[in-house]
C-alpha cells in the first residue's frame, strides 16, 4: 500500500471525477474533487495538496489558471493535466509554466496510477530533502553556537599558523593576546644571539623609542628573569612585589604584569608580556593560565615560522648562486657585472652599499673601481696594501676601513663594514667591500656565502672569457687559413703579370690590358687583408653568448622601410632560447646580405619568411640553431646553384660577386654552416647552421 496523499482532481466532468476518485481511492489516497474551475481555485487556497490532477479544457477557469494558482501558494506544487485536444504547443506551454505531466483523454488508468505514483514520490522526496535541511540548520545553529562557547585563547593560538612571515606573525600575536586577555599594552622579545640578550621585535601600546632601543641583559629585569628562569610570573602591583619593586620607579610605568617564556621543548625564544587590565583590576590566576597556554602555541608557530624562513633563505642561497652560474656568463661588461652580483647579494643579505676595488699588482693598491649604494658617488679611493696582505680579509678590511675614517668627509654615514678578495685561477683580480648603515654586523654563515658567492662569480667571469678567447683564437685561425690559401692564387697572376710586362713591356696596346689585371688582382688582395685585419681587431669584433632572435630582428629592423617600399611582406616565426656564440656584427652582415638578396629578387614585391629552429647535424651529431631565410621571389637558376658562394662570382651588373662569400666565410668561423635551395620563379631558401650553446 502506498503512503496516503491529499489529492484535488478537478474536472467539468462528473463521470471522470467519480472515476479518478475511486480509482485513487483504491490505493490509499485521500481524494477530493471538483466540477468547476472556480471551486478548485478556492479549495487550493484554503487547503493543501500534494497532487493536483486537473483538465485544461474548462469554461471560465482552465486548467491552466488552476496551474498557476497552485505554484503561486506552493512553487514545488506538483499538478498533471489532462487535455482531450492535445497539441505539441499546449504541452509545451504546460510544461513550461511548471506542470509535472501532461496526459491526453481518454485516461490509460495504469499509465495515470504510475504518473500519480512518480509525481507523489517526488512530494516525498523533495519533503524530505526539505526536512534535512531544516535538520542541518538546527545542527549548524547548535555548532555555531557551541564554537562560540569555545575558549577564546585556544581559537587566537590556533589562528596563528596562518602566516610564514615572522614580523607579521609576532605582531598578530600580540595583538591576539593583548585582545584576548584585555590588557591595555604587550610585547614580543626574542633572544638575540650570539650577544644573548632580548630585544622587542613586536608590540602595541609601546613607544617606538622603547621598542627601537630596549635591550635586555638575560636574568636582569622581570623579562630577562622570567627567561633565565624560564617559568611564567605574575605581579598584581609590581610596587608592592618585593622582588622587583626597587625597578618599579625606573623602569616601569605600570602596575599589573603578566610575563611567560616563549618554549618549544627546553629552547627558550623569549618571552610575551602584558601590561595592565582595560578594567583597571590586577591580573587573575586565570589571567595566567590563558597566556601561558596560548604562549606555549605561540612559541610553536614562531619556531616553525623561523625554521620555515631558514630553509627558504636557503632555497634562495642556491637559486642566487644558480642564477650567478647561469646568467652570469651572458654579461661581458664589468660594471654591468658588479651590478648583478651586488643586487644578488642584496637580495638575500643586509647589505646596503658595496665598493670594488680593482688590485693592480704593480704597485700594489686597491683602486676603487665602482660603487653601489652609497650616497657619495665620488670613487678617488686608493689602499696601499702589501702583496701578501691582499689575501687575508681582515688586514684588507682594517686598511679599507681606516681608509674610509681618513676621508670621513666622502663616506660619513657607513657604519659596518666586510671585505673579501676576489680570487680566480688562484691570483687576486680585486677586492669587493659590503656593508650597511647601521651597527649590524654580518655573520661567520653570512661572510662564507659573499665569499662563495664573488668565488663563483670571479670563476664564472674567467673561465667565460677563456671560452671567447680560445673560440675567438680558434675562429681567428680558421679564418686566417682560408684567406692565406685565397691569397695564393692573386699573388700568383700579379706575379705573371709582371713578367709578361717586362716581356711586351713595348705592346702599348696590351699594356692598359695587364695594368687593369694588376689592378684588380691588388683590390681582391686588399679585400682579403681587409678580412683578417677587421677580425682580428679585438675592439671590433667580440664572441659571446647571444639569442639570435636579437641579432635577427637588430637585422630586419634596418631594412623594414625598404621592405615596405618595395612591397614585400615579412612573416617573423621566431622561436626565442636559441643561443649560439657569435660576433653580432659578423652575424648582422651575414643576414643583411642574405635579405638584402632576397629583397633583390622579389622586384615585384612578395613574401620574405624568417624562422629559427633546432636542427641536429647527422654527420657531427650535436645541435646547430638553424635560421631559414625564405623568398618568393624569381630563384637561382640551376647551373648557378653550386657557384653563388664563390668569391667575384656575380650576376649582377654592378656586383662585386663578394657578399655570399663573405657569408659564407663568416658562417664558418664560427663553426657554422650555410646551404640553400632554389627553384626558378618560385623562390629561394638560405640555411644558416650556428653551432647551439
Amino acid at each position: 500500500m502506498e503512503e496516503s496523499a491529499r489529492i484535488l482532481v478537478v474536472d467539468d466532468e462528473r463521470g471522470m471525477c467519480e472515476s479518478l476518485k475511486t480509482l485513487l481511492s483504491k490505493v490509499g489516497h485521500e481524494v477530493t474533487t471538483v466540477e468547476r474551475g472556480e471551486e478548485a481555485l478556492k479549495k487550493i487556497k484554503k487547503d493543501n495538496f500534494d497532487l493536483v490532477i486537473t483538465d485544461i479544457k474548462m469554461p471560465r477557469v482552465d486548467g491552466l489558471d488552476i496551474l498557476k494558482a497552485a505554484r503561486k501558494k506552493d512553487e514545488d506544487a506538483l499538478v498533471i493535466l489532462m487535455t482531450g485536444y492535445a497539441s505539441l504547443e499546449s504541452a509545451i506551454s504546460a510544461l513550461n509554466q511548471g506542470a509535472y505531466d501532461y496526459l491526453m483523454k481518454p485516461l490509460e488508468f495504469s499509465e495515470l496510477k504510475l504518473t500519480v505514483k512518480r509525481a507523489l514520490e517526488k512530494r516525498r522526496v523533495e519533503k524530505d530533502r526539505l526536512k534535512l535541511l531544516a535538520e542541518l540548520r538546527k545542527k549548524n545553529m547548535e555548532l555555531k553556537k557551541k564554537v562560540a562557547e569555545l575558549d577564546a585563547l585556544y581559537k587566537a593560538g590556533t589562528s596563528l599558523s596562518t602566516t610564514k612571515d615572522l614580523k607579521v606573525l609576532l605582531h598578530r600575536i600580540v595583538s591576539l593576546a593583548t585582545k584576548v586577555i584585555e590588557a591595555k599594552s604587550g610585547s614580543i622579545m626574542l633572544i638575540q644571539k650570539p650577544e644573548n640578550v632580548l630585544t622587542i621585535e613586536a608590540a602595541i601600546g609601546l613607544s617606538p623609542d622603547i621598542v627601537k632601543h630596549t635591550r635586555l641583559e638575560m636574568g636582569s629585569s622581570i623579562a630577562g628573569y622570567v627567561a633565565l628562569k624560564r617559568t611564567p610570573l605574575m605581579v598584581k602591583d609590581i610596587n608592592k612585589d618585593s622582588r622587583f619593586s626597587h625597578l618599579s620607579k625606573k623602569h616601569y610605568a605600570t602596575r599589573s604584569l603578566l610575563c611567560v617564556p616563549l618554549m618549544v621543548k627546553d629552547k627558550v625564544l623569549g618571552v610575551i608580556n602584558l601590561s595592565d587590565k582595560l578594567t583597571g583590576a590586577p591580573f587573575t590566576q586565570n589571567d595566567l593560565k590563558l597566556l601561558t597556554t596560548f604562549a606555549s602555541q605561540a612559541a610553536i608557530a614562531i619556531d616553525d615560522t623561523e625554521h620555515f624562513n631558514q630553509n627558504l633563505m636557503k632555497l634562495t642561497e642556491l637559486q642566487v648562486l644558480y642564477e650567478i652560474a647561469s646568467e652570469l656568463s651572458f654579461i661581458e661588461d664589468s660594471k654591468k657585472i658588479f651590478d648583478f652580483v651586488f643586487q644578488k647579494i642584496k637580495a638575500i643579505l643586509p647589505v646596503e652599499f658595496a665598493l670594488w676595488f680593482d688590485w693592480n699588482e704593480r704597485t700594489n693598491e686597491l683602486v676603487l673601481n665602482f660603487l653601489q649604494g652609497c650616497e657619495n658617488k665620488q670613487k678617488s679611493l686608493i689602499v696601499s696594501l702589501a702583496k701578501d696582505d691582499v689575501y687575508d680579509s681582515e688586514k684588507v678590511n682594517i686598511k679599507i676601513k681606516k681608509k674610509l675614517k681618513d676621508i670621513q668627509d666622502l663616506y660619513p654615514h657607513l657604519r659596518t663594514l666586510a671585505s673579501f678578495p676576489i680570487i680566480a685561477e688562484k691570483s687576486v683580480h680585486g677586492v669587493l667591500s659590503v656593508g650597511n648603515y647601521q651597527k649590524r654586523l654580518l655573520s661567520e654563515e653570512q661572510k662564507r656565502l659573499i665569499s662563495i658567492i664573488i668565488s663563483q662569480s670571479a670563476s664564472v667571469h674567467e673561465k667565460q672569457k677563456s671560452l671567447l678567447n680560445a673560440s675567438r683564437l680558434l675562429t681567428m685561425g680558421n679564418l686566417v687559413s682560408e684567406i692565406t690559401h685565397d691569397l695564393k692564387k692573386p699573388l700568383t697572376n700579379i706575379r705573371g703579370i709582371l713578367q709578361l710586362l717586362r716581356e711586351r713591356w713595348s705592346k702599348a696596346k696590351e699594356k692598359e690590358k695587364y695594368f687593369n689585371l694588376v689592378e684588380e688582382e691588388i683590390f681582391r688582395l686588399d679585400e682579403l687583408v681587409k678580412e683578417i685585419v677587421n677580425f682580428s681587431n679585438p675592439y671590433k669584433y667580440e664572441m659571446e653568448k647571444r639569442d639570435i632572435v636579437s641579432i635577427l630582428d637588430r637585422a630586419l629592423k634596418l631594412v623594414e622601410q625598404d621592405l615596405v617600399t618595395r612591397h614585400i611582406a615579412l612573416k617573423k616565426e621566431y622561436k626565442e632560447g636559441h643561443t649560439v656564440l657569435a660576433d653580432k656584427n659578423q652575424m648582422m652582415e651575414v643576414f643583411l646580405n642574405i635579405i638584402l638578396n632576397s629583397m633583390e629578387a622579389m622586384p615585384q614585391g612578395g613574401e620574405l619568411r624568417v624562422s629559427n629552429s633546432i636542427y641536429k647535424n647527422p654527420k657531427e651529431g650535436r645541435e646547430f640553431v638553424r635560421v631559414i631565410i625564405a623568398d618568393s621571389g624569381c630563384g637561382i637558376p640551376p647551373e648557378n646553384l653550386n657557384r653563388i658562394f664563390d668569391r667575384y662570382f656575380t650576376t649582377k651588373k654592378e656586383g662585386t660577386g663578394l657578399g655570399l662569400a663573405v657569408v659564407q666565410r663568416i658562417v664558418k668561423a664560427h663553426g657554422g654552416y650555410v646551404s640553400v635551395k632554389s627553384q626558378p620563379k618560385k623562390g629561394t631558401s638560405f640555411f644558416v647552421d650556428l653551432p647551439r650553446v
